[in-house]
C-alpha cells in the first residue's frame, strides 16, 4: 500500500491557480490595449474633425460662414465616441487664421485595474 501524500505534496490544484494568475495578467494587458486602440481612434478623429472645420473657415464662407456654422461643421466631421449634447469644438480666428479646437474627456475603464480619465484635445489651424 502507497502512502496517501500530505497536504503540502499535493499538487492536485496548482494548474488552476497558475491559469488563474496568468489570465488575471493577461486580460488586464488585452482590455489595456483595446483601451488604447479606443483612445487612439477618438484622438485621430478630433484632430481629422478641428482639421477639416479650421479649413472649411478658409475656404468655404457658404458653409462655414459663422462660428457655429463652423463648431457644427466639426461635429458632423467627428467620428469617434459620442460626446454628448455639448459640442466639444470651439471657433477662433487667431493670428494665425482660422482656429478650431476639439476637447473631449476620455472614460479608461480596465477591468480589475479601475476607471480613469483621460482629456483629449486637438487644434488645428488653417491660414
Amino acid at each position: 500500500m502507497g502512502r496517501k501524500p500530505s497536504f503540502l505534496q499535493c499538487e492536485s490544484g496548482a494548474a488552476v491557480v497558475e491559469q488563474a494568475i496568468v489570465m488575471t495578467a493577461l486580460l488586464g494587458l488585452l482590455f489595456g490595449i483595446i483601451n488604447f486602440g479606443m483612445v487612439l481612434w477618438v484622438q485621430a478623429s478630433l484632430y481629422f474633425a478641428a482639421e477639416s472645420a479650421a479649413r472649411c473657415a478658409s475656404v468655404n464662407a457658404t458653409t462655414c460662414g459663422s462660428a457655429t456654422a463652423i463648431q457644427t461643421y466639426a461635429s458632423n466631421q467627428y467620428f469617434g465616441q459620442s460626446v454628448g449634447a455639448t459640442n466639444p469644438f470651439t471657433y477662433s480666428a487667431s493670428g494665425c487664421g482660422h482656429t478650431v479646437t476639439g476637447n473631449y474627456t476620455y472614460s479608461l475603464t480596465i477591468p480589475l485595474f479601475g476607471t480613469y480619465s483621460l482629456p483629449l484635445s486637438a487644434t488645428a489651424c488653417f491660414p
